[in-house]
């Protein structure tokens, strides 16, 4: 046989191709393969898995089958090749749907994508949708199984499973139904019918699971889910309305009543201004007058940190106005003696002031001084003056510690002084009726004494040496406010006065007017 005889023989042989194949082909295929996995970028890792199930699970079957149909000459119909067939099949869905599932979901992040609002659920019984399809097609293409006798038998098959698991395929579609009508998400928080609340933090094709506020579970079945109303703070309208019920005393009128609860509720951190709080008088009981505050918040998650906040400050407010709780009516209440109180009938006890070292030796008018004062109490982080605001009196340190800062025209706040015991704020901006630099935030339960401007009056001009020593503690602290380069809105506008010299200016006005 000559050469070209020999040639063409060979390559009238399928096994001549199948054997190229195997010996050139898949070999380079699998080194390239390799190769483009090692220089994949970071952002294209997710081909990484697809690239090598090919590599390691293709491409082995379809040399598997080339040697049994090609090089060893089976037929089709042969169980080994079938085996062989069937599992190439799978391995090629599986990679289908990883490689559908890379292009249409990978780069879904978005709250505004719409991948990202597809449920979990749906995809899943798209994917098990498909794989049903893929299956069909193997049975009927590679075991030559009628697809019409199957799906027969499916049916029949699938109404005795229906009956058997009837609760859990009721839970399954009651899933299915929630899911896709978006009632809830992940990290929502839901009302349960008995009063149960949680946050979801699971959902799958059978429950819901419910994390508490006591860090206790609830697994709720869907189909229990579906059939009952329940309520969703979170979404899609995440705004609460909180309700508080309070009790005061009938001595008490109830627009004064209303308005130390709206002040209460607007200085509680997490409480919105808008829209604004309410009050409202609910009934005269037997021995007091029943308030209803509401009041809004963003999210629900906060509410009892809200809540407490809330009730905490009512106390503070409360006794700041002179607003009196009930009561009940078996109580009996000891006066304490008129020796013990020693305090005027308006005002404090002059020995508060005298505790004041610069006003300890200074005893000459100071009667009239605590007839017009009075001690106020605040609780932890309320704020007593806000920056802008004007200072309503000059505020002597009783008890506790308070914080001074100062917010720059970027909106950064800058910790100025820690006041304790014995020093003073406001003067600055009471004597000169403008908005305050600083905000003075209680850091811990505070008593002041408060001294409004009159009385302030009075007492610098009986004592004009404590406005010199007043003035140079102001001196100070606005020095130090400029030394941190946070100018306030009037020294902007007056940038060559320097603001020792106007608060000089403004107390002596003050002192002299």
């Amino acid at each position: 046989m000559t050469d070209t005889a020999w040639i063409t023989w060979m390559l009238d042989k399928n096994w001549f191709y199948a054997g190229a194949l195997l010996i050139l082909v898949f070999p380079l295929l699998i080194i390239a393969i390799g190769e483009l996995i090692q220089k994949l970028p970071d952002h294209k890792s997710g081909w990484v898995p697809i690239l090598k199930n090919i590599q390691h699970q293709i491409i082995p079957q379809l040399v598997f089958l080339l040697i049994l149909t090609q090089i060893m000459g089976f037929d089709r119909s042969n169980i080994a090749v079938k085996i062989v067939e069937t599992f190439l099949w799978i391995f090629v869905i599986h990679t289908a749907l990883a490689i559908a599932n890379l292009l249409l979901f990978a780069d879904a992040g978005s709250h505004h994508d719409w991948r990202e609002k597809i449920p979990k659920l749906v995809l899943d019984f798209t994917r098990a949708f498909l794989v049903l399809i893929g299956a069909a097609l193997v049975l009927a293409y590679v075991w030559d199984l009628p697809l019409a006798k199957l799906l027969t038998a499916l049916g029949v098959g699938s109404i005795v499973l229906g009956l058997a698991l009837q609760d859990t395929l009721s839970s399954l579609f009651s899933g299915f139904a929630l899911l896709t009508s978006r009632q809830f998400r992940i990290n929502d928080w839901l009302s349960l019918p008995d009063n149960r609340v949680g946050k979801v933090i699971s959902m799958n094709w059978r429950t819901v699971t419910l994390l508490t506020r006591d860090e206790d579970i609830i697994i709720v079945p869907n189909s229990d889910l579906a059939k009952s109303s329940f309520t969703n703070f979170s979404h899609p309208y995440p705004r609460h309305m909180e309700r508080v019920l309070f009790d005061f005393s009938f001595d008490d009128a109830p627009n004064k009543v209303k308005d130390a609860m709206i002040e209460a509720a607007l200085s509680t951190p997490g409480v919105l201004s808008d829209p604004a709080p309410t009050v409202a008088l609910l009934s005269y009981d037997e021995f007091s007058v029943r308030h209803e505050v509401r009041y809004f918040i963003q999210h629900f998650c906060e509410q009892p940190a809200i809540r407490d906040s809330f009730m905490s400050r009512v106390w503070y407010v409360a006794k700041r106005h002179g607003i009196t709780f009930p009561t009940r009516a078996h109580e009996i209440t000891m006066m304490p003696a008129a020796a013990e109180t020693a305090q005027a009938p308006e005002g404090i006890n002059i020995a508060l002031l005298r505790e004041f070292p610069f006003l300890e030796s200074r005893t000459i008018g100071l009667e009239e001084i605590a007839h017009h004062s009075r001690v106020m109490e605040y609780g932890r982080g309320e704020v007593i003056i806000r920056q802008s605001e004007v200072s309503p009196a000059l505020f002597l340190v009783l008890k506790g510690s308070a914080e001074e800062s100062h917010t720059d025209i970027n909106g950064e706040p800058h910790i100025m002084n820690r006041l304790s015991t014995g020093d003073f704020f406001g003067l600055a901006s009471l004597i000169r009726q403008e908005g305050s630099h600083i905000t003075i935030t209680a850091l811990t339960d505070l008593d002041v004494i408060a001294i409004p401007e009159k009385a302030t009056h009075h007492l610098m001009d009986r004592y004009p040496d404590l406005a010199n020593e007043m003035e140079a503690i102001i001196e100070k602290r606005m020095l130090q406010i400029n030394s941190l380069g946070l100018k306030s809105s009037r020294h902007e506008h007056s940038a060559n006065n320097a603001p020792d010299q106007d608060n000089v200016v403004n107390l002596k006005n003050f002192i002299n007017s």
